[in-house]
């Protein structure tokens, strides 16, 4: 199993529209994450700021499967527009993994 973390900006002035869209995602969207093996998926807030973290076997082969799915890209796009313009450029910022207790 490998741990995954990510991190990206909201807009100011849209993060309650993420935090109610968080609030009842999108069943599908739940399936395809699932189908695509991210498994104890968590996404936080600080500031402005959303901070994912997820569980899987093979992240790489989640991200294509999870992309893949029609209903990811159909939310992704109901959400590119809540992210500050640095995601549309740069995309997600992927964490390093530095200390871990199990």
């Amino acid at each position: 199993m490998t741990r995954v973390a990510w991190t990206a900006r909201l807009r100011p002035d849209r993060i309650d529209d993420y935090i109610t869209a968080h609030t009842a995602v999108w069943p599908d969207v739940l399936a395809a994450i699932t189908a695509a093996g991210i498994r104890d998926y968590s996404i936080f807030l600080l500031g402005d700021r959303v901070i994912g973290t997820y569980a899987c076997d093979d992240p790489d082969e989640s991200l294509l499967l999870e992309a893949a799915a029609e209903v990811t890209v159909r939310w992704r796009a109901a959400m590119r527009g809540l992210f500050d313009d640095d995601l549309r450029h740069n995309g997600v910022t992927w964490l390093p993994q530095i200390f871990r207790l199990d």
